[in-house]
């Protein structure tokens, strides 16, 4: 009963507290805010950019030779040379062609992947048995007992195993690990383990 004659009583006090506490009217002894001039702007004139430097003339080049003609061109005969004495004989020394060095077969460029499929077969096998363990766990599992939410996470936990075995076969091990632990996530709590 005090309870309720005491929370009248507090209301008002609250309501009251905050009426006093606004304000009434214009203050009469504020100053009145005036603005300062804004500062005058200095601006200093940039200086004259100095002419270029004069540069030297190129070199003379020499005229392009005039183009060979093109091989559709007709062909003037060719003109009879006359016969040029007999020169001598030069006996001139040649070196044996160089033997080309051998090249290392090409390389294919290195397949990039991350840490945690550094190795493949290893990943694989890792992900295969994440993949065993959500199958059994499911299938010690009865299918007709299960609520409606609860079967649904069977079929979503069936559904990542299957993806999880078709990213194996695509190379993407990373993404087939995170499918595989989803799906023996949810096996674990279906089966209550």
């Amino acid at each position: 009963m005090r309870k309720w004659l005491l929370l009248p009583i507090a209301a008002s006090l609250m309501a009251g507290a905050c009426a006093s506490a606004s304000a009434k009217g214009k203050p009469k002894d504020a100053p009145a805010l005036n603005m300062p001039a804004p500062p005058p702007r200095v601006i200093e004139p940039s200086p004259e950019p100095a002419p270029p430097e004069p540069v030297n003339d190129l070199p003379a080049v020499a005229p392009m030779p005039p183009p060979a003609p093109s091989p559709r061109a007709s062909r003037p005969a060719p003109r009879p040379q006359a016969e040029k004495p007999a020169e001598k004989p030069v006996e001139s020394v040649t070196d044996p062609p160089p033997v080309p060095v051998p090249q290392p077969p090409a390389q294919p460029p290195a397949q990039l992947r991350t840490p945690q499929t550094a190795d493949a077969n290893n990943a694989s096998r890792a992900v295969q048995a994440t993949m065993d363990r959500a199958k059994s766990m499911l299938n010690g599992i009865n299918y007709g007992l299960l609520s409606d939410e609860r079967k649904k996470a069977y079929d979503d936990a069936k559904r990542f195993i299957v993806e999880a075995g078709a990213a194996i076969k695509q190379g993407n091990l990373v993404f087939a690990q995170g499918v595989a632990t989803k799906a023996e996530t949810l096996a674990r709590e279906l089966a209550g383990k």
